[in-house]
């Protein structure tokens, strides 16, 4: 029997994915669970393996190319059998679970009845692509898909190709001949490039359009004298060295939010819309913004309030690889409840981080900066650091937000009452 394996829902809610690289050729023997397939999704890069063993019959989809979740990824035949063209079924009416992935399976005629069945002269129909909801379109409109010019990322048809295709076609006016080329508006006024943006660029796209017309972001501002705090680093980073440890700010960062959380619940919460309620959240998930080349990941430190600095400062290292890389697992990228973005790191001294929904606040780092102050009524050079905090005002009002702030700085201000709190 030839089995044709369907790309499976991998979860979050993910509905699609781009072959990054087929790690298989056809003809290529496979057991059971090798990976066959990198598909970057809109959260991560993720190894699909095979459901069974055999022998790869058909890649069904291109490199570069985007799969929906239900569509034939790879055709898999008997172990030993020849590779031969299957033609592929219908959608499935059940689904099989391997693993920790829910595996659409469609089990296939022998692969030779179906070579016999199949007129050698018949060409490969255009392969269409489309989501389920510009099929439903076209159809409801008499709209031939295989007719339709796409206009969406690789051959995509969107549902704006589909409206145009129905339109009824109209005698174009009469237009003095001219032999001069004409250019295409993007050509104008001089050349350009074009950049199709990835999986994870569009749902970065969606996530702040979302977070810019759902919520109602306001960003309050401050700065915070860290001189002593970054003395204690700089002191801890020697011991933490030595169990292979780079300490940096961050994980102090982390604790300090963590305790002012516990005092000011309110921004350790989601807001209900449907139930219209505000849920307090008991755990502490922190997600820490990532610049990978690809775009921003947000990975989620769990229980944040449990653990020491040495270990915090080892998951980030271990977790910020695994996202530039694009091989951190889904899990990694769920549950947080307080989102903390870094962008001092790069530079930049005040910004107005954008929430990540459904969570009600983030807290923004600016870089370390040195300054002179007033300090115990004299001029002093001292280390500041910006910080801004942008909180859904439906759910919170200033004056909390203020509170919360004032807590995490007096903590970051007086490490010694930081570290009464691990």
């Amino acid at each position: 029997m030839v089995l044709a394996f369907r790309f499976p829902d991998v979860g979050e809610g993910i509905h699609e994915g781009e072959i990054v690289r087929w790690l298989v050729h056809e003809g290529d023997s496979v057991r059971l669970d090798q990976p066959m397939v990198e598909v970057e999704t809109d959260k991560a890069v993720v190894e699909i393996p095979a459901p069974q063993a055999g022998t790869i019959v058909r890649l069904a989809v291109r490199e570069g190319e985007t799969i929906q979740v239900g569509e034939v990824l790879v055709v898999i035949g008997e172990t030993g059998a020849p590779a031969q063209p299957a033609a592929l079924p219908p959608a499935p009416a059940s689904v099989s679970v391997v693993g920790s992935l829910d595996i659409a399976l469609t089990e296939l005629p022998p692969a030779p009845e179906m070579a016999r069945a199949t007129p050698a002269v018949m060409p490969p129909a255009r392969r269409v692509l489309a989501i389920p909801s510009v099929r439903k379109l076209a159809r409801d409109l008499g709209v031939d898909l295989t007719m339709v010019t796409p206009t969406g990322p690789h051959g995509r048809i969107r549902r704006e190709d589909v409206l145009q295709a129905a339109k009824p076609s109209q005698p174009q006016p009469q237009r003095a001949s001219s032999t001069a080329p004409v250019s295409p508006p993007a050509l104008e006024h001089g050349p350009v490039e074009y950049q199709p943006l990835s999986a994870l660029r569009r749902t970065i796209a969606r996530t702040m359009v979302t977070a810019a017309t759902t919520a109602v972001p306001v960003t309050t501002t401050d700065e915070v004298d860290v001189t002593e705090l970054v003395a204690l680093r700089e002191r801890s980073a020697e011991a933490a060295a030595v169990q292979q440890v780079h300490l940096t700010l961050l994980p102090f960062m982390m604790k300090a939010v963590v305790a002012a959380l516990q005092q000011h619940p309110t921004l350790n919460a989601s807001l209900d819309e449907a139930q219209q309620r505000l849920v307090l959240k008991r755990y502490y998930h922190l997600g820490i913004a990532t610049d990978t080349p690809e775009g921003l990941i947000v990975p989620v430190v769990k229980t944040v309030d449990q653990k020491s600095l040495l270990t915090l400062a080892s998951e980030l290292a271990h977790l910020t690889e695994l996202a530039r890389t694009r091989r951190i697992a889904l899990p990694d990228l769920q549950g947080g409840t307080f989102t903390i973005s870094n962008y001092g790191a790069i530079g930049g001294i005040f910004a107005t981080p954008m929430l990540l929904l459904p969570q009600v606040a983030i807290l923004g780092v600016g870089k370390l900066l040195r300054k002179p102050v007033v300090y115990h009524e004299e001029i002093a050079v001292r280390t500041l650091l910006p910080l801004s905090l942008t909180f859904d005002h439906r759910a919170l009002d200033g004056a909390e937000a203020q509170r919360f702030l004032n807590t995490v700085m007096t903590y970051l201000a007086n490490p010694a009452r930081l570290l009464l709190t691990l």
